[in-house]
């Protein structure tokens, strides 16, 4: 605020003539019920955006299977455009199978197959419409004499799609049954010395069989030894018979299974079994093909972490042990974890003699289990806690150690403000007080026991029965006399606990008299002593004025946001911390109407002026006493024609009053509103699941949010489906409105209440080729809208891990001596990535902090570690350190990734932190010689 003796400036000196003579944004979603919408098309999409797409496009044969003898199959091909635009002239080509005979009577929904005797070959050329199937169908007749499998191809080109799409359909010629055999195992990871069994499942892939006897063979693999062989098998040597007689279906299945006990083998040693067979008198015998497993041991893996990171003095602290287990089931396991020094055991696991441990039962293969325990951490600040000792061990013999885990317990971090009230009084006592208001805030994270502030006041008169915390907390000592020569002063010493994120408040009952002539002041200082440490003083201040005449302030406030064509209301609140203005005239108000606005309404007897094409609003004020406030508004219509984005800055304004026959005035900070198209920018758009695999299908929800008072009519959103990588399934349904869609698009119309939304939800089923990110991008349009409102939702497809690495430096620029902290973000994308490794190479001109690696990460030279055991689909870790700037114009960390045992790794961009002031260096001119 400024205050200025006289006249205000040259804009003012009229207004104040004329004026002396004459005068939150609420959002709310209600989710209607959901009721189905009717489907409609919405139209294509263009080249280059457009394309069109045929890889859904599909073939069948009827029937799959047949005898000898001559039969007839029957063809269907589906050329399905499930793109964005039409394929003009697309061409398919089928060469008739062998040992097939065409019978001429190819016939498409469009157009007309042509075939080509000397290559027997089918073709058709023709138009795929947007959004449409073209469907062709033609037979063959088989050649009398033939059996085994008819196998049909055709291929779909098109100079605007990616490369040919093939479509294939099988059958099968055959007057007999025909077995085929294949074997599976469970667990996927067999233990030494631990059970193993084998499943076998016998299929008829020919004609069907009724009473058919078979005989299933299989040899047992060496390095075990049989065990149960099932109801109807039967033990000879190193085999298993079985014998049954079955009833198949085309396609049924017969299932025969047998387990065996691993021998204690080393771990990596490989059972083979390739000996296995189906075989059935008439049929003949089908051979399966080799099946090879491999023993591997317990791979165990233990980290840890702790809650809060770092840890704080004089409170809990949480260790969090993670066991993961890559290998095969681990039975019996033990974890131990040895209480680190400087820490007290308070609660978790089984502690005896200083050791927590856990008993587990088992822990199968990819099972992760996370084991807590809590201490109590003393008052200490700036001691490494070291937890060294601990590891887990199994029933197999496999033990693993956890990595040192170091840990720097920090100090209480303080906070102090002061506030006088009024800053600016009269002389003395009476009805002129002063109420001082010291608060202390302890950020953490460590708690402060026996915390001391010491209050100063400074030609303030606190009487020591006025004075009291809030809340009630700690004690005051008797006030102590700090004065020297004229200076009154005295201190007040508070001693109390202030945990993290509490706050004191020292205040007085009533005000307090002030003593002249001098300015007055309050301060208050906080520290606290530890057992090993002090920690630096923290400081606040405030200071008052005794005045000799009134001191008006004006403050205003205006809604942050507003929508172009709607009314902004501005409040100016006018405070007196002076003395009274008892004085004629009254005190008057002065306020510019700002740029782009116009004014539509004035409260209090208001009066509004143009001069020189601006708007003045001027309002003749009350006499005020001191502390009295009193409040004026005003509202204005924004212009219509503002862009999105668009800053009304309101910051001439300033309050005038009359002392002594000279003419006084304060300003008032600047107010600054931002034109948005509120009333549909707060809708979004959401998916599930976020990771998925190729071919899964993906739920987006839209919500459209009105968040003004007033309703909408007339809202359009078009919703562009990610066709590219996925097939609407054409299921969209609506809350409210109506929808019409096509394969690639999607419209929404309708209405959306004041403080209300309606919302639009609709299935995709992701290619199953494809991995990669599948964006859906919505646009909502609306009259009140100068620019559409996009929102997007982004899913993810894959079938390994998929990472992506983020890092923020702070600050963002930095002086040489000061600390500068990294936090890094390790996303997955994609599927369970498991024994990640995190790694950052220290920059070239910094020191790392000891003890700063949060997350448990360790230097190792100037490397950075951290070991993740597992990160699920969607999951993020975040972790991070600090270092000293040591020089140099600026810190480059350029070498940081992630990886997993899946051999997937993610890298981050760089991050660039300057040093020091770029207003010290000179950029010259490029200049151009001998030029034209």
């Amino acid at each position: 605020m400024r205050n200025r003796k006289g006249i205000f400036g040259h804009r003012w000196i009229a207004l104040a003539a004329v004026t002396l003579c004459g005068a939150l944004l609420l959002a709310a979603v209600l989710l209607g019920a959901r009721i189905a919408s009717p489907v409609a098309y919405a139209g294509p999409i263009p080249p280059p955006e457009g394309r069109p797409k045929l890889t859904l496009s599909l073939k069948t044969v009827t029937p799959t299977l047949i005898s000898t003898g001559g039969m007839t199959l029957t063809y269907e091909i589906e050329v399905r455009n499930t793109g964005a635009y039409a394929t003009t002239g697309a061409t398919l080509t089928d060469h008739i199978p062998d040992a097939t005979t065409y019978n001429g009577d190819a016939q498409a929904s469009e157009g007309l197959p042509e075939f080509d005797a000397g290559s027997s070959t089918l073709r058709w050329v023709g138009d795929v419409g947007f959004d449409s199937t073209i469907t062709i169908r033609f037979s063959v007749r088989v050649a009398p004499a033939f059996s085994g499998t008819v196998r049909n191809t055709a291929v779909i080109s098109h100079p605007l799609l990616a490369g040919p799409v093939t479509v294939t359909a099988e059958a099968v010629v055959t007057d007999q049954p025909i077995l085929a055999i294949e074997k599976t195992s469970a667990p996927d990871k067999p233990g030494p010395g631990k059970p193993l069994t084998y499943t076998l499942v016998v299929a008829n892939l020919g004609q069907p069989a009724a009473d058919l006897p078979v005989t299933v063979v299989d040899a047992v693999p060496p390095n075990t030894s049989l065990g149960d062989v099932g109801t109807d098998g039967v033990p000879g040597g190193d085999i298993v018979t079985w014998t049954r007689r079955v009833t198949l279906g085309l396609g049924e299945r017969t299932v025969f299974t047998f387990s065996v006990d691993v021998d204690a083998v080393p771990s990596g040693t490989v059972l083979a079994n390739a000996d296995y067979w189906v075989t059935s008198p008439g049929i003949g015998t089908a051979y399966g093909e080799p099946y090879t497993v491999t023993v591997v041991d317990p791979i165990l893996s233990i980290s840890k972490h702790v809650w809060p990171d770092p840890p704080g003095s004089n409170r809990e602290m949480t260790y969090t042990l993670t066991v993961f287990n890559a290998g095969s089931l681990a039975q019996g396991l033990i974890v131990t974890d040895r209480v680190p020094s400087g820490v007290t055991y308070q609660r978790g696991g089984s502690e005896t003699g200083g050791v927590v441990s856990w008993s587990l039962p088992s822990l199968d293969t990819a099972e992760a289990v996370d084991l807590t325990y809590t201490v109590y951490v003393s008052d200490v600040m700036n001691v490494a806690v070291v937890n060294d000792n601990y590891g887990v061990c199994c029933d197999e013999g496999v033990c693993q150690e956890g990595s040192t885990l170091t840990n720097v317990v920090r100090g209480p971090v303080f906070q102090a403000s002061v506030n006088l009230d009024p800053i600016a009084k009269g002389p003395g006592g009476g009805n002129k007080p002063v109420t001082p208001t010291l608060v202390v805030r302890n950020l953490g994270p460590g708690n402060a026991r026996d915390a001391v502030a010491v209050s100063f006041f400074y030609q303030i008169s606190v009487q020591e029965s006025d004075l009291y915390a809030d809340p009630p907390i700690g004690t005051f000592q008797a006030p102590v006399s700090c004065s020297e020569g004229d200076l009154k002063c005295e201190y007040f010493v508070w001693q109390g606990d202030l945990d993290y994120g509490q706050a004191v408040t020292f205040t007085t009952y009533t005000g307090q008299n002030t003593i002249n002539p001098v300015p007055y002041t309050a301060t208050v200082v906080i520290t606290d002593s530890l057992g090993n440490a002090v920690t630096d003083p923290v400081t606040g201040t405030a200071s008052g004025q005794v005045m000799h005449r009134a001191s008006l302030g004006p403050l205003k406030s205006a809604p942050p946001v507003v929508g172009r064509g709607r009314l902004l209301t501005y409040t100016i609140s006018v405070w007196n911390s002076g003395l009274s203005t008892e004085e004629p005239p009254t005190p008057w108000l002065l306020d510019y109407v700002p740029l782009s606005t116009t004014v539509v309404h004035i409260s209090d007897g208001g009066v509004s002026r143009t001069l020189t094409g601006t708007t003045i609003l001027s309002w003749t004020l009350p006499s005020m006493s001191t502390g009295e406030r009193t409040e004026r508004s005003f509202t204005v219509g924004v212009h219509d024609d503002l862009v999105s984005g668009t800053q009304i800055v309101n910051e001439e304004y300033a309050a005038y009053w009359v002392s002594k026959g000279t003419i006084y005035s304060n300003t008032g900070q600047a107010v600054t509103t931002t034109v948005r198209d509120v009333g549909l920018i707060d809708s979004y758009k959401e998916v599930l699941p976020l990771v998925a695999s190729p071919g899964d299908v993906l739920t987006y929800v839209l919500h459209i949010v009105n968040s003004s008072a007033i309703d909408l009519n007339g809202v359009e959103v078009d919703d562009v489906l990610p066709w590219e990588a996925s097939t609407y399934q054409r299921d969209a349904v609506a809350s409210a409105g109506k929808v019409t869609s096509d394969i690639v698009s999607l419209r929404w119309e309708g209405s959306v209440a004041a403080l209300s939304s309606e919302t639009v939800t609709l299935t995709v089923r992701i290619d199953p080729d494809y991995r990669g990110a599948l964006t859906n991008t919505a646009k909502i349009q609306h009259p009140d809208l100068l620019n559409e409102v996009e929102v997007q939702a982004v899913a993810y497809s894959a079938d390994t891990p998929a990472f992506r690495v983020l890092k923020l430096a702070s600050p963002d620029r930095v002086e040489e001596g000061d600390e500068l902290v990294y936090t890094i973000r390790v996303i997955n994308l994609g599927q369970r990535a498991t024994n990640l490794l995190v790694t950052d190479t220290l920059p070239t001109n910094v020191e790392y902090v000891p003890g700063s690696a949060t997350g448990g990460g360790e230097l190792v030279g100037d490397l950075l570690r951290w070991t993740i055991p597992v990160l699920e689909p969607g999951e993020s870790r975040t972790i991070g350190f600090r270092v000293t700037v040591l020089g140099g114009n600026r810190v480059v960390n350029d070498h940081y990734a992630v990886r997993c045992a899946e051999g997937v790794i993610g890298v981050g961009a760089p991050v660039v932190t300057p040093v020091g002031d770029d207003a010290g260096q000179i950029y010259l001119p490029l200049v151009l010689r001998g030029g034209p």
